[in-house]
């Protein structure tokens, strides 16, 4: 296998616009358990769970490169409140807006989301008892996302990513970190030093939400 390196994007997200479209691709070819999801989801799908990191915290973004070619990435955020206040107004309340009066109405999975974000549909994370929600929030600020092309898994690449994103979090001095996910990714993560702290289930079937406290220099 190529050589594996890792690399932080810039805050600058125009300076990194290549490897931007780069990872929106990745992210659509593993978002359905690793597995690619149906092409004319990719649009919408991207807009969801990459566009809001590039917009608001693309400093927080890392790419697993093999001879130059982005193979893997990792999406993260110290404070997940905060990202998320700004997440609202800057990407979702403008999607919402696209879905129910403009080009987006016919976009799948889109009402679906635009319900879900008004508050007319529970979404997973929100499955999980408040009390839970809020240790979270309290001891594990940060959270993550992190997908890996299909030849270049096992090959350590999702635990490097990994690794550089925690000694960064040390360094701006952050508690904790947190993700959610179904249980084919759980074995990963247990061995990455992760814990359970909570189970639910949403629309039949188990969601986890893992947590790993960080030291702090």
């Amino acid at each position: 296998m190529s050589s594996i390196s890792i690399r932080r994007l810039s805050a600058d997200s125009a300076v990194d616009r290549d490897s931007w479209a780069t990872i929106r691709a990745i992210c659509c070819r593993t978002g359905n358990n690793g597995e690619p999801i149906a092409d004319n989801r990719w649009e919408f799908f991207s807009k969801i769970w990459i566009e809001p990191y590039e917009k608001i915290l693309p400093e927080w973004a890392y790419v697993a490169e093999a001879d130059a070619t982005i193979v893997g990435y990792l999406t993260g955020c110290p404070h997940t409140k905060s990202f998320s206040r700004a997440k609202r107004w800057r990407c979702t309340l403008p999607l919402i807006s696209r879905i129910l009066f403009g080009s987006l109405r016919r976009a799948p999975d889109a009402r679906g989301f635009a319900w879900q974000e008004l508050g007319m549909r529970k979404s997973a994370e929100k499955s999980f008892a408040r009390t839970i929600l809020s240790d979270i929030s309290r001891l594990y600020p940060a959270h993550l996302h992190m997908n890996v092309e299909r030849q270049f898994r096992r090959a350590g690449i999702g635990k490097r990513l990994l690794e550089r994103l925690s000694a960064d979090l040390r360094r701006q001095g952050v508690s904790g970190i947190h993700l959610f996910c179904g249980r084919d990714p759980m074995p990963f993560y247990l061995g990455a030093g992760f814990q359970v702290l909570g189970t639910s289930h949403f629309r039949g079937r188990e969601v986890f939400v893992l947590g790993q406290l960080l030291q702090i220099r």
